[in-house]
């Protein structure tokens, strides 16, 4: 083989191609990458429209519904899923996996454009984008102190916020438990009755009378000055002297009917950290970097801000998603070394020569080291999967040196020189080394190529075992061979005193029993070959039946997607009733809060209390970020404090509580292995079956957490008005909408107030003192002005319906649908999978169906494209060994102990 030949004629040269290679592979390991997974880019794009002040019944049909309409036409849509809040609507569109996102993004912009006529005026303009795993807080940063609310916020707004976005690979910042410097604006309800102002004279009078606008400018000969006309109030109180209105020829002034005030937004989440309250800012990375690496580089910048904050407050870690990452590789790594270390012992104890173990183990370190370039080049990182990679390939990568040099040494002890012995033999077995290698590429390569987000997963895994073996290949071709020429000796026994010299008693004897643990192996083995070559059908059948039973047993080994893992941290979901009120919510959360610091095995609480995906969400639900001791300083797994914390949690009344791992690829919003959603046109008849099969399912061993998107209904009001008496009294609609949102909600941003000396704009915002809104009938007692210029009491005019409307309508492919979440404790995914099919067979009726989501859809999947790769494997692997062999039925029988090895991993 002229590689070989070469490489031991020119030994400098082979040592430098060799050098070449372990230097890149150096260079290129510092710029590599670690992340937990590989890097996944989803086919998945979000539409979401804001609607303020709709139920969820008109966002579903006066919105999603038509945007669901438009896009369900476009090429490659695989699942259309929506939710529709109150003023929110969320839609998901899942594309083939194939599908280009950017051009499918495109698409649904185009859509949605060619329907915005047919959407309601006054909705916000929709936000369309492409749904990136990596928009979730990779690190959470907790902000605490004796300042107030308002002063954290405005810290972390104005000066923590832009100190974190300067940091390279930093992408948006999410900020939990924030109430901003806002102006508000009190009005007496009695006040306004008695001075006969409405709430559009104060919202109008706002408008016009605190602006601050360009007046265009004066030309002269010789300059031009430009005109700003500064009619804006300098300070927040001053508002306290604007007039609105007159009454019986008096000016009536805020002061009058209310007051002004520097305050803050409205509570509307909450953050804690180890129970303090606090203000949290959840880190993005930029999509494609790398986590571990943005994680250090915030920490490192957190040392110097630290240093310059104002006395008293403090900057904690509440979550950090490289503690596990670091963790879960440095483990892998470990076991690399380890397996490496182990692979070297065997190959020495069965060669026992150093000489011969030394060129062997050289072939280990030197393709891995190589194989970091190749990773380099495609842009791979240190992940599970490639670490699982070469982690499998430390026993396939010595392999080739391995026969190599045994072959080498044969003929060395036969009486040739060792020059001519590494050439003769490397040539005399390296198609056979050549069709090994190609056969182990053949049957990974496959696995490189599966469809589906199995395939995205393993394509990083089996590209790097190629890589590998392929230099491990090219090792074993040059390097082995020569070193084996340069080392190794002729007539060198492989005996015990080629361990250790004779003086060295000890070894002597370790040498010496090895020796004959070797030779009595080696007899047994010959033993048991005569015998299956003397009872060839009775080793047969027994194979045969060994290999029947093994696959007989599978039926009683669990099927999962992906196993679970002790991260050190999990994440614990409160929901209180669906009427409370935020702190009344707060209150009932602090119990759940309390009984999760009780366990000492936890050291870190982060709590956050109505933070959504989009910043905002239910009052009623929160969660905590949970934090572990290190598996060491602990007595239990997760999985078991996990399972005691859902149970004593479900003890405090009022409480539904469930416990959760963190989902550490993105994109999803519950990580829980059952997702079922279930289908139907009539939303009763399917919430009916949806209890029915909740009831049962939840009633089986394993099955906990059963949760479903069924809400009991928000309270709410229902204003009904008399469209011919407001006419008569030339009252409109519009102006009756403005006068509730402007005083109940306190959410229309009527006009601005800016502080001159920080050079930053406040919203200021009017709404009824606390006390006037607290009953349905204190919305009748407002007061709109008619266009005579009287006031009307909206009382005259309407009419006030108590009632309840669903908090949240799912659809799943444009129909109606409740998802049912559970998870799992002992029990195996496919299992449950089973279970829950069989209950779902019973209960539902025609024209209703159900399909599941998350890791459940996708282990269904999965299976199938991973059966297709393996049998692809074995086709490409005949074709290798057939070439070799240049038969068609020799590779049979090499392939036929293939299935035989299963009976091991069975």
């Amino acid at each position: 083989m002229w590689l070989a030949e070469t490489s031991i004629k020119r030994p400098v040269f082979a040592t430098m191609f060799i050098a070449a290679l372990v230097v890149l592979g150096i260079v290129s390991y510092p710029s590599i990458g670690v992340d937990l997974y590989p890097k996944i880019d989803f086919p998945i794009v979000s539409i979401y429209t804001q609607l303020k002040g709709a139920s969820p019944e008109i966002m579903d049909i006066d919105v999603t519904d038509k945007i669901e309409e438009a896009i369900s036409t476009i090429n490659g849509v695989k699942t259309i899923t929506s939710s529709s809040l109150e003023g929110f609507s969320s839609i998901t569109v899942e594309f083939e996996l194939e599908r280009n996102i950017d051009l499918a993004a495109q698409d649904v912009r185009e859509k949605v454009s060619s329907i915005r006529s047919r959407l309601p005026t006054d909705i916000l303009e929709p936000v369309i984008q492409k749904v990136d795993p990596d928009a979730v807080p990779i690190l959470w940063v907790a902000v605490t102190g004796p300042q107030s609310v308002r002063d954290l916020s405005t810290y972390t707004n104005e000066i923590l916020k832009e100190q974190l976005q300067r940091i390279e690979g930093v992408g948006s910042l999410r900020i939990a438990g924030m109430r901003l410097r806002q102006g508000r604006i009190w009005l007496d309800a009695d006040k306004l009755r008695a001075y006969q102002v409405a709430p559009g004279d104060v919202a109008q009078a706002l408008r016009l009378e605190n602006v601050e606008i360009p007046g265009g400018r004066i030309e002269s000969d010789t300059k031009e000055y430009s005109i700003k006309i500064k009619g804006e109030f300098p300070r927040i109180q001053d508002f306290n002297d604007l007039i609105v209105a007159y009454w019986r020829g008096a000016p009536v002034r805020i002061r009058d009917i209310g007051r002004a005030e520097d305050g803050m937004e409205e509570k509307r989440n909450l953050a804690r950290f180890n129970g303090k309250p606090c203000v949290s800012v959840g880190i993005q990375k930029q999509s494609g970097s790398n986590t571990v690496a943005i994680i250090d580089r915030v920490k490192r910048e957190l040392v110097q801000i630290r240093k310059t904050l104002p006395p008293g407050m403090e900057l904690d870690i509440a979550f950090d998603q490289s503690t596990f990452i670091n963790r879960s590789i440095d483990e892998v790594k470990g076991h690399l070394i380890i397996g490496g270390f182990f692979a070297i012992l065997a190959v020495f104890l069965f060669l026992r020569n150093w000489r011969t173990t030394l060129i062997s183990a050289l072939a280990l370190p030197v393709s891995i080291i190589a194989t970091f370039t190749i990773m380099k080049a495609f842009d791979f990182t240190f992940n599970n999967m490639s670490m699982l990679a070469l982690s499998l390939s430390v026993g396939i990568l010595i392999d080739d040196a391995i026969i190599v040099i045994e072959n080498i040494y044969r003929h060395i002890e036969e009486g040739m020189e060792p020059r001519e012995a590494a050439a003769f033999a490397t040539s005399e077995i390296g198609m056979a080394v050549m069709a090994t290698t190609l056969a182990i590429v053949a049957i990974f390569l496959p696995v490189a190529f599966m469809k589906g987000i199995i395939g995205r997963f393993f394509w990083q895994f089996a590209m790097t075992v190629v890589f590998s073996v392929m230099v491990s290949m090219l090792v074993s071709f040059t390097l082995t061979p020569m070193l084996a020429s340069i080392l190794l000796k002729r007539k060198q026994k492989p005996d015990a005193t080629a361990i250790a010299p004779s003086r060295f008693s000890s070894l002597a004897r370790i040498g010496d029993a090895l020796e004959r643990a070797y030779k009595k192996t080696e007899a047994a083995y010959r033993r048991i070959l005569v015998f299956s070559l003397g009872y060839r059908k009775t080793v047969l059948l027994l194979a045969f039946f060994i290999f029947a039973f093994s696959l007989y047993i599978t039926k009683f080994i669990g099927k999962e997607f992906v196993p679970a893992e002790d991260q050190g941290q999990f994440i614990v979901r409160m929901e209180a009733p669906m009427d409370h009120s935020i702190d009344q919510a707060d209150a009932l959360f602090r119990q759940g809060e309390a009984v999760v610091q009780s366990f000492p095995e936890a050291n870190r609480f982060f709590y956050l209390q109505g933070f959504g995906a989009g910043g905002s969400g239910q009052i009623n639900k929160a969660i905590i970020f949970t934090g572990l001791k290190n598996k060491a300083q602990r007595s239990k797994s997760q999985e078991q404090l996990k399972a005691e914390m859902r149970q004593k949690l479900n003890q405090i009344p009022g409480l539904k509580a469930t416990a959760e791992d963190i989902s550490l690829i993105g994109g999803g919003i519950r990580n829980v292995p059952i997702q079922y959603a279930i289908r139907g046109l009539d939303i009763d008849v399917l919430q009916n079956h949806t209890r029915q099969i909740t009831t049962e399912f939840a009633k089986l061993p394993g099955i906990v957490d059963v949760d479903t998107s069924l809400e009991a209904g928000k309270p709410e009001l229902k204003v009904f008005i008399d469209r011919n008496k407001a006419a008569d009294l030339g009252i409109s609609v519009g102006s009756i909408a403005e006068a509730a949102n402007i005083l109940m909600s306190g959410e229309v941003d009527v006009t601005k107030y800016k502080d001159e000396q920080k050079g930053r704009r406040y919203d200021v915002r009017v709404r009824l003192n606390p006390e006037d809104r607290v009953n349905p009938d204190d919305l009748g007692k407002l007061y709109v002005r008619a266009r005579d210029g009287r006031l009307v009491e909206l009382a005259s005019v309407i009419r006030i319906q108590e009632g309840g409307g669903p908090s949240v309508v799912y659809r799943v492919d444009r129909q109606r649908a409740t998802i049912v979440y559970a998870s799992l404790e002992k029990k195996p995914l496919a299992q449950a999978m089973e279970e829950l099919d069989a209950i779902s067979a019973k209960v539902l009726t025609p024209g209703y169906t159900a399909r599941y989501k998350g890791a459940a859809d996708t282990m269904k999947e999965s299976f199938k494209y991973l059966l297709f790769a393996l049998f692809l494997g074995i086709v490409m692997a005949y074709m290798v060994l057939a070439a070799q062999y240049e038969s068609f039925s020799n590779p049979v029988l090499v392939l036929l102990s293939m299935p035989l090895s299963f009976i091991g991993a069975f």
